[in-house]
């Protein structure tokens, strides 16, 4: 079975501030963190890592420059369809911005400013949500 030491988590948002500040809040988590400032960058990187150790969630921002998240969600999707994703935004119409992405292709909304507490709470979900979903229990 794999350890949660073997798995990883991507973080995707244009801002580098918050990317700071997410790599200090999940420092001490178990999983492999992976962060990136472009939909690009996530998409390279996810090549790159799911052959050493498979990013099994994605949490990226909505708005960015270049391809924005609810297309990075897809083209994940299309190529990782087991990968969880989770989309964060300060926009209040977050969920008429992803009503066309696609029911279940998106695991969860979360609003910025990010609650600490409830983000962890939701990406430690979604990797029980993969693990299930892998063995059979749902």
């Amino acid at each position: 079975m794999t350890t949660l030491a073997d798995i990883a988590v991507l973080f995707v948002d244009d801002e580098v501030e918050i990317l700071c500040a997410l790599k200090s809040c999940f420092r001490r988590e178990p999983y492999i963190k992976l962060f990136a400032e472009s939909a690009e960058k996530a998409l390279a990187l996810l090549d790159e890592s799911n052959c050493k150790a498979p990013v099994i969630v994605v949490a990226s921002d909505i708005h960015m420059p270049g391809i924005n998240g609810i297309e990075l969600i897809q083209r994940v999707k299309s190529r990782f369809p087991d990968t969880i994703c989770i989309l964060v935004s300060g926009a209040n119409n977050m969920h008429e911005l992803v009503k066309d992405v696609g029911i279940g292709t998106i695991y969860t909304t979360l609003s910025k400013p990010i609650d600490v507490p409830f983000f962890k709470k939701a990406i430690n979900d979604a990797i029980d949500c993969y693990h299930n979903k892998k063995t059979g229990n749902r």
